[in-house]
């Protein structure tokens, strides 16, 4: 018997911009991925683009093991993809960054994609971003 490998955390994230355009989005999370502990990773948010330079708070994490979880992070941005945001953000240097990771998306979905996906499920359903549901494939 094998033992288990941790590789990583997904995370869910939200904002604390102080942007009008990302405070008047209901339901905005990054959905992301690290092989680093979260807190270390997201320690630096106010300054990186992908964070949208604004703190962020934790709602929720999944340690992996055994999996790639770069691949069940890229599954999960897939799923989502026509409920990613399309915002501009500026570092320090003044450069543009469109970050692809925030979604507006309910939590409890996204909770209900994550555990589809460990289940393996997933390929069975699909996101409505107008409903807000994920339904099953006809």
């Amino acid at each position: 018997m094998r033992e288990d490998c941790e590789t990583g955390w997904i995370y869910i994230l939200k904002s604390h911009s102080q942007k009008s355009e990302v405070q008047s989005m209901n339901n905005l999370y990054k959905v992301g991925f690290s092989s680093t502990p979260i807190e270390e990773r997201i320690k630096n948010a106010a300054s990186e683009p992908t964070f949208l330079m604004a703190p962020v708070s934790l709602i929720a994490s999944y340690k992996c093991f055994n999996l790639n979880p770069q691949k069940f992070e890229l599954l999960l941005h897939t799923f989502f993809a026509a409920a990613c945001i399309n915002v501009d953000v500026f570092d320090d240097e003044s450069r543009r960054h469109t970050p692809r990771e925030w979604f507006v998306v309910p939590l409890e979905i996204i909770n209900q994609a994550i555990e589809l996906l460990i289940s393996g499920e997933i390929v069975d359903y699909r996101y409505d971003h107008n409903l807000q549901e994920i339904m099953e494939r006809n």
